[in-house]
């Protein structure tokens, strides 16, 4: 069923975003700013996935009247007429411009996204040591034999490493696509609470990296000096919560997802992007975000 409750002024995850914000511009340079108002923004792989889940957004709010009457022509059997640009316009001014509405509801985690990646430049400071060689030799009992006879037998040919790295990349349009999926069908309550168990998952992943970082796979894999990174898979994080959350949301998601989720953590061990213990790691945060998400919407009591 739809949600039709009004939604609060004031959500837990403004609160959120307001404490994250502050940590994130006192470790922006002001290099940085400067950079940033002169139009020198280099987009990392983890911006393009939030321009992502912003563009999604405002293509929810533009089109859920048109997806609407798709929905209802599904379910009732009968050709509903097609909706015009005029019938379009006339909608957004009747929902008090829904674009607006839609932008209010995604910005909050938009900024919590953002300010993440400010805040883990603070991650190659941590005066903890590394866990490369504890993770490494995990690699080493685990999944080597397993990656070497894969790569060995299939690694030479180019259209399957080009399928591990669309593969990877799948996490990149796994959080914008459930978000508009729920967003769309108005389940705010549940979009909400997605969002929260990202941003949660975010959260615990920084404490994580900021007391045991690892320098990560690259330095041993393409042998070039790298900076402290963090020992949580950011891409299995996404692909870890996208999965269990759409558990609670249905069997069609759940299929949907299932395999893509599998193909996923194959190509994140295949390619060489990241410790097999980070991924555990990853895939065990994500488990604790969506009870801490679910708390996190009771509290608000919305």
């Amino acid at each position: 069923m739809p949600e039709t409750g009004s939604r609060p002024l004031i959500r837990t995850e403004d609160v959120i975003a307001m404490l994250m914000i502050i940590p994130s511009l006192w470790v922006t340079s002001p290099s940085e700013y400067y950079s940033l108002f002169n139009g020198n923004i280099i987009l990392s792989k983890h911006t393009t996935a939030l321009l992502l889940l912003f563009i999604f957004a405002l293509l929810a709010a533009l089109y859920q009247n048109r997806v609407q009457r798709i929905i209802d022509t599904i379910k009732s059997g009968v050709k509903i007429p097609e909706v015009t640009i005029q019938d379009q316009t006339v909608h957004l001014w009747k929902t008090k411009f829904q674009v607006l509405n839609a932008i209010r509801d995604y910005l909050p985690f938009l900024l919590c996204m953002l300010a993440y990646q400010r805040i883990v430049t603070l991650i190659p400071h941590s005066p903890h040591a590394g866990l490369d060689k504890f993770f490494m030799q995990i690699d080493a009992d685990v999944v080597n034999n397993f990656r070497n006879y894969i790569i060995g037998h299939f690694g030479t040919y180019k259209s399957f490493n080009d399928f591990l790295h669309i593969l990877y990349k799948t996490y990149m349009i796994s959080v914008p696509f459930v978000a508009i999926y729920l967003y769309i069908f108005k389940e705010y309550r549940k979009f909400r609470e997605f969002l929260l168990a990202i941003v949660a998952g975010l959260i615990l992943s920084l404490l994580v990296d900021l007391f045991l970082p690892s320098i990560g796979m690259d330095i041993y894999t393409k042998k070039f000096h790298v900076h402290w990174d963090g020992s949580i898979s950011i891409p299995s994080l996404y692909t870890a919560i996208v999965l269990f959350y759409s558990f609670k949301v249905g069997k069609t998601l759940t299929t949907f997802f299932l395999p893509f989720s599998i193909l996923f953590f194959l190509a994140d061990i295949l390619s060489y992007s990241n410790y097999f213990a980070a991924i555990i790691t990853s895939i065990i945060l994500a488990a604790i975000s969506i009870p801490t998400a679910r708390l996190l919407i009771w509290r608000s009591r919305r």
